[in-house]
């Protein structure tokens, strides 16, 4: 008697799921991402109920806001220059050459990339500021050389702050391409007589230039969007950029019109920076022929490597050291000078963790969030990857395009699209967690729609297609054998997608209210108060919590995911 075959489960169950999951992914993708974004386009075209073009004539004919954008478009394009000049060289030496102390040089650049720049910023102010920072104080009253000193409230200032956050964009793509160039390619070029720097300029370097455009490109949009290190550094110095011009016009009486028009300058000039990106890359050709190649030899510097390794040390004490220490010993300290060693105590610490009651409650609020927040986006990016992979349902690559609209987002426009959509519609959620919550998993969507999707094609089909032949249903599939496979890479998702999101602050500072006060937002009203102890106790606080959640959530996730999230993260979405 011959044994009957398995029954294949009947196709309408599997069309109800397709359609289940397509329904609530687009329902998700509209209210967080369409719909905050029509009522921005709406808001800057519309006032007293007719179309207008007067909130963009004021943008582009006032000095203030002509002025903020040129201020802007310098900061990206120096700091792009400055991120790439770093960043290259750094991953040049990890990847090509016998420079020591390699991991060293990794873990400067993974550090500076999760140190918030706002902390960042705080810190030089407290070494540079013209009257009471220690560098100046140092060179002016002990060295007798005012003319040395460096005013942090400056361009120049605002570039130092901006830098240490932005180069290892263009250090981890650089590194990671110049890994996977064919060393077959190279090895050709030197047999015919090519000398190492010939090789370099004529092939590696266009090998790898799309990398290096891609990681400055990242660099451009993450430096003009970052709100904090502008306002710390900037306001004092009457250096005006558009992030801190659309901040001030939610003053009262608030200016919506007006801040949805800088805010759609704002994305014109991302998509302009990509337009130009995709123009210059699509005039060469960047393909390799030689498969997977072989390991390129590594060139020996000779002596010159200490001198490298010299470089690199001093990246990692402007990037990482100086910031850290500066704000420890602040916070450690009665009163910053220059004998601050002769009055330490532990008050500022006492002050922020036990007499400030906004500290427990920052805490709470960061942590939900950025908890909600990875969860929210690592799922529905699974949804939509799951669509696009495994599916043949129309419209699934519209979601994917619609899912990376956020990519180019500052966190401020995304503030103000929520404000125009969330004011219009009766529920009162402003002001509390719920809208930041959707502000961060709006933004940050794209993050989880990526990690998803690079999970799901390393997982074989045919896996899946046995559990449904023998009777699973799809949720039964999706829960025990799609997600347990996709586990790293998706936890790889969820790490990128907290880390971001526990120190956001360009998006919080329009909607917070005192009771959903984030972390971020906490330092940035206490810093406005003057109180520079407190406010490095509670920096220092800040990144203990940052580093904690870190280890913990890598510990939970149960293999190398969390270490792989943040060294081949993919920080396009990053900005504070």
């Amino acid at each position: 008697m011959s044994t009957p075959l398995p029954t294949i489960p009947a196709a309408p169950r599997l069309v109800r799921a397709e359609h289940v999951v397509m329904a609530t992914t687009v329902l998700a993708l509209v209210v967080l991402v369409v719909l905050p974004l029509a009522f921005l386009v709406a808001g800057s075209v519309t006032a007293d109920g007719g179309l207008t073009l007067a909130h963009f004539r004021d943008a582009l004919s006032s000095r203030l806001y002509v002025q903020a954008l040129r201020n802007s478009l310098i900061l990206g394009i120096s700091t792009a220059a400055l991120s790439v000049a770093i960043g290259l060289p750094l991953a040049w030496a990890v990847s090509r050459t016998n420079v020591p102390a390699k991991q060293f040089i990794h873990l400067t650049a993974v550090v500076s990339y999760l140190t918030p720049p706002f902390l960042t910023a705080i810190a030089f102010v407290n070494l540079f500021s013209p009257r009471a920072g220690l560098v100046n104080r140092f060179v002016r009253d002990v060295l007798g050389m005012p003319g040395l000193t460096f005013d942090v409230f400056s361009m120049a200032g605002l570039i130092l702050v901006t830098v240490p956050h932005t180069f290892p964009f263009v250090y981890l793509l650089a590194a990671s391409a110049l890994e996977s160039v064919d060393a077959s390619m190279e090895e050709s070029a030197q047999i015919l007589g090519a000398s190492r720097w010939r090789t370099a300029a004529a092939v590696t370097g266009p090998l790898v230039a799309p990398a290096v455009l891609s990681g400055a490109l990242v660099a451009f949009v993450n430096a003009i969007a970052l709100f904090g290190s502008q306002a710390i550094v900037g306001l004092p110095g009457r250096v005006f950029t558009l992030p801190t011009r659309i901040y001030a016009l939610f003053d009262y009486p608030p200016q919506y019109g007006l801040a949805s028009a800088l805010s759609m300058i704002f994305v014109a000039i991302t998509v302009v920076a990509l337009y130009f990106q995709r123009r210059y890359l699509a005039r060469r050709s960047y393909v390799t022929l030689g498969g997977k190649g072989s390991r390129p030899q590594l060139v020996d510097l000779g002596p010159a490597r200490w001198g490298v390794l010299a470089f690199c040390v001093a990246v990692f004490a402007v990037a990482v050291a100086a910031p850290y220490l500066t704000l420890l010993a602040v916070s450690i300290s009665r009163s910053w000078g220059l004998q601050f060693w002769q009055n330490l105590t532990l008050q500022h610490y006492r002050f922020v963790l036990l007499e400030y009651d906004v500290t427990r409650r920052a805490i709470w609020n960061s942590l939900i969030l950025a908890s909600s927040t990875a969860t929210l986006a690592v799922l529905i990016g699974s949804f939509v990857g799951w669509l696009d992979l495994r599916t043949a349902l129309r419209g699934r690559k519209l979601l994917d395009y619609a899912s990376l609209i956020p990519l180019g987002l500052p966190g401020i426009v995304v503030a103000v699209a929520l404000i125009q959509f969330w004011l219009r519609v009766p529920l009162p959620i402003y002001g509390t967690l719920l809208i930041i919550l959707l502000a961060y998993t709006g933004r940050f969507i794209p993050l989880g729609v990526r990690s998803a999707n690079a999970a799901f094609r390393q997982i074989d089909p045919s896996l899946e297609e046995t559990a449904r032949v023998t009777g699973a249903s799809w949720l039964r599939t999706f829960r025990s054998v799609t997600l347990p496979l996709a586990r790293p890479g998706l936890f790889a998702g969820w790490l990128l997608v907290f880390v971001p999101a526990l120190q956001e602050l360009s998006a919080s500072v329009l909607l917070f209210s005192s009771g959903s006060i984030t972390l971020a937002v906490a330092v940035y009203n206490l810093y406005e108060t003057g109180a520079l102890g407190p406010v490095a106790a509670l920096a220092i606080v800040t990144m203990l919590i940052i580093t904690t959640a870190i280890a913990l959530a890598t510990r939970l996730g149960r293999g190398r995911a969390g270490g792989e999230a943040i060294s081949r993260a993919e920080p396009a979405a990053v900005t504070q």
